[in-house]
This record gives structure tokens, C-alpha cells and sequence, in this order.
């Protein structure tokens, strides 16, 4: 029998590359909500909505921010984040699993954040912005559950991004146009591509008993904002220069992957040029709909 698979934030980014790749799989019954159809801020419209669904597993990836949506009020990231955490975890009776996407923000950004395993986090000063500070209040209460289960992202890219604010994206629609390859300062990133998100979720389901509840799930290897503009070129056959704004080098964000990729029993992690290409093709493909005011302003 299939297994009924809420997926909230369906219409975002890691949602829609997810709900696409599960719907295809005879396994699962895949539900994916609006937030008309299901407010995951009210705790009554969750509980209820669990109930009518038999919910067997979550895949809590929505968020409420101001980042991209500027029709939402700022004030609120704490409290309306918590809540929709919360909501599905107080009534985690009531599924099998939740896997909820948490974020290298939890080791405060403030200072460089370095190959860092899952268990330097009580190690690490309280982040000192909303949204770091919420996702390690998230963090720390899944630690504690019983079937609830961190997948801590630290940078992720793929099609359906919010191109004019995601870099590797954004680079890619400056060069289909031409335009400059603009960094505001050089840093090395951990950047996952989306299809290796999905295949580590797609094995992560199929196991019974997860060892731990955090994971970081990163490429474990790093790269530097200035090597993706060069792939970038080097995939496109361009050269588009490459302009940065200010010298040295930004905090480093990386993470450590060996506990996600022991718990698989190993897992080959795509090449940076493969994936970028990947991206850039399909960009390609999108280019009537790339707006280059966006990509300038």
C-alpha cells in the first residue's frame, strides 16, 4: 500500500523538485497544499488536516521569510517558523516521520562556519539573527524527538530557485544574457545540487531506523564563488567577465557529509562542473522567461 507523503511549501524550491520526483513513484501518495489549502500556522487546520489524510510521512520544507516574498512582514520570521515547526510536532503521534530542512545558520554566521560535523553545534555561540536562531531552536528539539529528523542544508541549488538572489543561478542568467559575472566578495560555499537532495531523500525513507536525528546534507566539498563564474563559462563556452567587488575573502560556510553518507552506506555526491551544467542548460531552455531587469537591479 502506498504511503500517504505530506509535502508542505510545495510550491517553493526544494518542494516542487521534490513533489515532481515522488508523484512518479507508485510507493507513495503524495499531497502537496497550498497555504490556502492548508495554513501550516494554525495548529487546528494542521492537526486536522493530518487527521483527514492519515499522513504517513512530512517533508517540512516551508518557510516564512521576506527574503523573496516581500508581501511578508519581517517581524514575523520567528514566530510564524516556530509555529509551523511546532504544529507538525506536537502531533508526531500522529505520522510514522517528519524530515524538516534545517540550515548551517544554526552554527551562527557570524563567524566562519568550517567542514563542521553535527555534533560542533553546542560548540557554536546562539545565532544572533532570527532566522539562524529559529532553525537552531528547531535543531535542538529534534534532537530530542522520537521520529522527526534534521536535514541541514547549508547551500542548495537546482531549476525553480529564486534566480535573481541565488548565485549559481544567477550567474547562469547573466551569462545566457552576456552580462558581467558580479560577486559581491569571494567566499568557499558547500552548494548541493537539487537531484542529490532528492536521491538522499529517496534513500532516507527507505530506512527503518536512522541512527541519528541530524544530518548535515552538503556536498562536503568546497568551492569558491570565483570557480563557479569560471565553470560558468567553461560550460557555456563564453567569457563573461568576471567582476569582484571587494577584496579577500568572505566567512567560509561548509559542512561535513560523512554521517549522511554513512548512514546511506555511501553516497557519490555530483560533480560541481556536471551539476552546474546541468542547470545552465535547462536555463537555457528558460530564457524567454528570464526577466534581465532582475538579473541588473
Amino acid at each position: 500500500m502506498p504511503q500517504n507523503v505530506l509535502i508542505t511549501g510545495g510550491s517553493g524550491f526544494i518542494g516542487r523538485n521534490v513533489f515532481e520526483y515522488l508523484k512518479n513513484k507508485p510507493q507513495y501518495n503524495v499531497f502537496a497544499p497550498d497555504s490556502k489549502e492548508l495554513n501550516c500556522i494554525d495548529e487546528n487546520a494542521v492537526k486536522s488536516y493530518l487527521e483527514k489524510n492519515n499522513i504517513d510521512i512530512v517533508l517540512n520544507f516551508a518557510v516564512y521569510g521576506d527574503g523573496i516574498d516581500k508581501s511578508k512582514d519581517g517581524t514575523k520570521i520567528l514566530e510564524y517558523n516556530l509555529r509551523m515547526y511546532y504544529n507538525f510536532a506536537k502531533y508526531s503521534h500522529m505520522y510514522k516521520r517528519m524530515i524538516y530542512t534545517g540550515s548551517g545558520a544554526e552554527y551562527d554566521k557570524r563567524y566562519p562556519i568550517v567542514d563542521v560535523k553535527e555534533e560542533e553545534l553546542f560548540e557554536r555561540m546562539l545565532p544572533n539573527d532570527q532566522y539562524g536562531l529559529m532553525k537552531r531552536i528547531v535543531g535542538e528539539d529534534i534532537e530530542k524527538s522520537d521520529n522527526i529528523y534534521n536535514f541541514r542544508l547549508f547551500g542548495i541549488f537546482g531549476k525553480y530557485e529564486f534566480y535573481p538572489l541565488k548565485f549559481i543561478s544567477n550567474v547562469c542568467c547573466k551569462s545566457i544574457y552576456n552580462l558581467p559575472l558580479t560577486i559581491r566578495q569571494d567566499v568557499y560555499f558547500d552548494y548541493l545540487w537539487i537531484d542529490d537532495f532528492i536521491a538522499v531523500l529517496d534513500k532516507f525513507l527507505l530506512i527503518n531506523k536512522p541512527e541519528y536525528h541530524t544530518y548535515n546534507v552538503c556536498h562536503g566539498k568546497k568551492i569558491l564563488l570565483s570557480e563557479i563564474c569560471k565553470t560558468v563559462n567553461k560550460v557555456s563556452g563564453k567569457n563573461n567577465e568576471i567582476i569582484i567587488c571587494r577584496d579577500g575573502f568572505a566567512n567560509e560556510y561548509s559542512g561535513n557529509s560523512e554521517r549522511i553518507a554513512g548512514e546511506l552506506g555511501g553516497f557519490d555526491f555530483t560533480d560541481y562542473e556536471e551539476s552546474i551544467e546541468k542547470l545552465y542548460r535547462w536555463y537555457e531552455t528558460q530564457k524567454n522567461s528570464i526577466d534581465i531587469y532582475n538579473l541588473i537591479y
